[in-house]
């Protein structure tokens, strides 16, 4: 394969990332570990999502290609794409806690929605509930109700039963 045909290839495996992800989260990664980075990739595996490494220019390319120059100026040093491409948060989180644990990992920008994050709405989306969480939290609301009401339902018959078993014990 030719220098081109790889650089090509490059390119649309990137851009292809970039439209299936919900976010996208630019880190400067100078200084981590091959074991760290792997271990990045495990918990991101985990959340939905992904991390990539790829030249700053052929990333400017691919970013322009779709219509996205917001993240010229953060594409410089060694930076890593984290990839959110089930839920915004969960990636999100992974890259913001791995962030916090490994100082050689520094987030520099992101992007949802095709526009650019600072670092501190990267933090506030980090902080965000993730997609499971609201999906419990809903599901927790939806049926609280029906356990009142089967409750309520269920009251007159206990009722019953111990007034049976008092009479019972009274008898016997």
């Amino acid at each position: 394969m030719k220098q081109r045909e790889i650089k090509a290839d490059k390119i649309s495996t990137f851009k292809e990332h970039l439209e299936r992800s919900q976010a996208v989260i630019l880190a400067d990664y100078k200084g981590l570990t091959v074991k760290q980075m792997e271990e990045l990739r495990a918990k991101l595996r985990g959340a939905g999502g992904s991390v990539s490494v790829i030249k700053n220019t052929l990333a400017r390319v691919a970013l322009n290609d779709i219509g996205i120059d917001a993240l010229d100026s953060d594409l410089q040093g060694q930076v890593a794409f984290v990839f959110s491409e089930k839920d915004a948060v969960a990636g999100t989180k992974v890259a913001s806690d791995f962030a916090k644990a490994q100082s050689k990992f520094n987030i520099v920008s992101g992007l949802f929605d095709g526009k650019r994050l600072t670092l501190e709405q990267v933090k506030e989306l980090a902080a965000l509930p993730g997609r499971r969480e609201l999906q419990g939290k809903l599901v927790g609301i939806l049926i609280a109700p029906l356990a009142d009401m089967v409750g309520t339902f269920q009251a007159p018959f206990r009722e019953f039963i111990g007034t049976l078993e008092a009479y019972a014990k009274k008898a016997g």
